[in-house]
């Protein structure tokens, strides 16, 4: 199901830092490897990528989050509206909602429209940007059992369905 806000107890707000280990470095290669990029392209990027930060604020019962991303190649800040039912709002039996759709830019300043819930009981954010040249992006976002750690799994959705998804999972601390 689709929430438009977050269980009450959760909260991802917070400065994060991505933890960049081996296993992580091979994954993101990987990553990388099916975006398409050369191995030359891709060891530079592992060799940077310890360097990304996320700050993440969410507000509003959880309708908003705020991401901050940064690395090497710069900054990207955007702010995901979470759109639902059911939610605590809503009334059990309405049927006439909708689902919002945001127009936002991607990381590569691309124009895209951005949807975003919340899942499982409203513990985990997902979020959609469709409409980018390479193909529609998947992110999923919650803090992991420890409660110390934000993951975000993401996916790239390709456009030509000769290839294969690229998927990775950031873990911050």
């Amino acid at each position: 199901q689709r929430w438009a806000q977050s269980a009450p107890d959760v909260d991802l707000s917070g400065s994060w830092t991505l933890i960049a280990d081996d296993a992580f470095k091979k994954e993101y290669d990987t990553y990388l490897s099916d975006l398409g990029f050369n191995r030359i392209t891709r060891g530079v990027a592992c060799s940077l990528i310890s360097r990304t930060t996320e700050i993440t604020k969410q507000s509003n019962n959880g309708r908003e989050l705020y991401l901050k991303g940064t690395n090497p190649k710069g900054a990207w800040e955007r702010t995901l509206i979470a759109s639902g039912f059911p939610d605590f709002e809503t009334k059990s039996n309405q049927t006439d909602y909708s689902h919002m759709k945001a127009s936002i830019k991607s990381a590569e300043s691309e124009d895209v429209e951005a949807e975003a819930w919340w899942e499982c009981r409203g513990t985990k954010h997902r979020s959609m940007l469709c409409g980018g040249k390479k193909g529609n992006f998947e992110s999923l976002r919650y803090v992991d059992d420890s409660g110390d750690v934000l993951v975000c799994e993401s996916i790239l959705h390709p456009k030509d369905s000769s290839k294969k998804k690229a998927r990775v999972t950031w873990r911050f601390q």
